[in-house]
């Protein structure tokens, strides 16, 4: 039930590249492919509601909690991590899991009475606390917070809600400050139903800097959403199943577009939908259909992908030399977490593979230049007929670049004899 896999895409052909383009795009949102962290989190948030449940249908004043709701207060679970890397899908995918509204009928109720498995808001726009609390009850109310937060614990208790959820907390009430969102979430959490909110990491470095008493209720207990690894089975089913759902339009050898997508977007999956997206543009501006690596690789060049181009080479720096401070706070995680091994291997082994690139790039002459040129230009051509990686050129060694370094300064060097 938390998996998506849509269905392949038809008949882009017959749309306008833009068009074709959204679609596209739209279809490849819908894919999710939980990872073990997801699965986790689901589970966790399924039993804490099951526990709830039990415990409070079990108890002796379970009717009387219906007319006087008992003073209760939860210490919310937060869901942090980079913009991008699944939070909102998991979220998603949690609440397919959770029961739906069902009907039933109770000796204690006259009639029959809807009972919900857990209420969802998005605090976008939201003024505080008091508004929110209007919401769960269905819209605006002349109670006054107090009034509502009673009405919201008998509701919860007569509902049989289990679950609280709050997504969207950083584009609450825009603009005032993180006190705002601290009333919401204190506020939410009086209600006394297990209570969960999704935040940036923005958001979470402006909640450290409350008061302890805050922080003590807010932050102690969260949960971090990492990008998958480059070598995990989940990123490389993920990458598999947006081939597929493009109906095989991207004409790439899978792993190798495993290794780039990963290269190029840091394994967040917005990012690659909107790489994939605008390589899809690429290729139509070229006359073509089919995605191949090529219009990837322009589409991480181009002006549209410029700014998530440099969050990425700023991340990919993070993974290899942390540097904290307060001038990237949205890119670095609040919590003392250590990177995976393997990603930070694989940053390391991607500049390592710039770098020496680039250093062989200097030591070659202008006609070694502009016959690689024109090899690069022939091999564009002959892609569209067989959009297959070609064998990397060998790494020079360190004799090989010394004795191209000396080749280009001799080459370069002005006679002594002005005569000459």
């Amino acid at each position: 039930m938390a998996t998506v896999r849509p269905a392949p895409i038809e008949d882009l052909e017959s749309l306008a590249a833009s068009q074709a383009a959204d679609r596209f795009a739209d279809a490849l949102k819908q894919i999710f492919i939980p990872d073990q962290f997801s699965v986790d989190f689901i589970l966790e948030v399924a039993g804490r509601a099951h526990a709830h449940s039990s415990r409070l249908a079990s108890s002796r004043d379970y009717q009387s909690a219906l007319y006087n709701p008992p003073e209760a207060e939860v210490f919310p679970l937060c869901l942090t991590g980079l913009a991008g890397v699944g939070k909102s899908e998991t979220i998603k995918a949690l609440r397919r899991v959770l029961p739906g509204p069902i009907h039933a009928i109770s000796e204690h109720a006259l009639s029959e009475h809807l009972l919900v498995s857990h209420w969802y808001s998005s605090a976008r726009g939201k003024a505080g606390g008091r508004q929110q609390l209007a919401d769960f009850l269905g819209g605006s109310s002349k109670l006054n917070q107090a009034k509502l937060l009673i009405e919201c614990r008998r509701r919860a208790i007569h509902d049989g809600v289990s679950a609280l959820i709050l997504e969207e907390l950083q584009h609450a009430n825009t603009g005032a400050g993180t006190a705002k969102v601290t009333d919401l979430l204190l506020t939410v959490a009086n209600i006394g139903v297990p209570t969960y909110y999704v935040a940036n990491y923005s958001l979470v470095h402006r909640l450290k800097d409350r008061n302890n008493e805050d922080k003590q209720r807010l932050l102690s207990d969260p949960r971090v959403m990492l990008p998958e690894p480059p070598d995990s089975a989940t990123w490389r089913e993920y990458i598999q199943e947006c081939v597929a759902v493009s109906n095989y339009r991207i004409v790439v050898d899978v792993e190798m577009l495993t290794i780039e997508l990963y290269r190029w977007t840091f394994g967040l999956k917005r990012l690659v939908v909107l790489l994939l997206k605008q390589a899809y543009l690429e290729a139509r501006q070229a006359g073509r259909y089919e995605i191949q690596m090529q219009d990837i690789s322009r589409a991480y060049l181009s002006t549209s992908y410029s700014v998530n181009r440099a969050d990425v080479g700023k991340l990919q720096e993070l993974a290899i030399q942390p540097r904290p401070g307060k001038k990237r706070l949205d890119l670095i995680c609040p919590f003392e977490i250590p990177m995976r091994t393997n990603v930070i291997a694989f940053a390391k082994r991607d500049r390592e593979e710039r770098y020496i690139q680039k250093v062989y790039e200097s030591s070659r002459t202008a006609d070694e230049r502009a016959s690689a040129a024109s090899d690069t230009s022939t091999n564009l051509q002959t892609t569209a007929d067989q959009p297959k990686r070609q064998k990397p050129r060998p790494k020079p060694t360190s004799k090989e670049l010394a004795a191209n370094f000396t080749a280009l300064l001799d080459s370069t060097k002005k006679p002594t004899n002005p005569g000459e």
